[in-house]
């Protein structure tokens, strides 16, 4: 279990999968993330590879008004659904069991916006270089404030190619084995 550390729900005990395929965020890494970010007030929020939806349960505990948890883990969507009704955010979210290009070709057909898009797939699989690439492709990304995304430490690849036409770098960095970086739109 991990504890959301900011907002409305501070101090509520997130159930987390054992299975070892979800890492959650630890409480210091939310608060550098939501530090960079200083408000999610009224955002709505794209989670995709969700987990056990940490990050997106903690944006809603601090003003986030709806996010959109994408994962195609059946035990992921389990957990998120748990940790939704315990934090009773049900009606200010919507949980997808599917293919993260599934879900965000559902959503560009929509015309959805998002205000920010937290990215966070397996490591040691080119998920990440492929989803990039995918939102970059589709114009997914030019209509969106912010782009938060992770990896591991010892990925070596140059992720900037993807984001450079539509964000700029706000913070790049690493904690423990895992880098992070947070981009803003240049345009918003």
């Amino acid at each position: 279990m991990i504890k959301i550390s900011n907002g409305t729900k501070k101090g509520f005990k997130l159930k987390v999968p054992s299975t070892g395929h979800v890492r959650p965020k630890t409480g210091k890494t939310r608060k550098m993330i939501f530090d960079v970010l200083q408000s999610v007030d009224n955002y709505k929020i794209l989670d995709l590879f969700a987990g056990c939806g940490s990050l997106g349960i903690e944006a809603l505990s601090m003003g986030a008004n709806f996010v959109t948890f994408i994962d195609s883990s059946p035990i992921s969507i389990k957990y998120i659904k748990e940790n939704l009704k315990k934090c009773t955010f049900e009606d200010s979210s919507d949980v997808q069991k599917k293919d993260f290009s599934v879900a965000t070709r559902e959503l560009m057909r929509k015309d959805v916006k998002f205000d920010l898009i937290f990215i966070d797939p397996p490591y040691d699989t080119s998920l990440l270089e492929y989803t990039l690439d995918y939102l970059k492709e589709h114009k997914f990304l030019r209509n969106n404030k912010y782009l938060y995304f992770e990896r591991s430490k010892n990925d070596k690849t140059i992720y900037l190619k993807y984001i450079a036409s539509t964000h700029n770098i706000v913070k790049d960095l690493s904690i423990g084995d895992v880098s992070y970086t947070i981009a803003i739109n240049k345009n918003i």
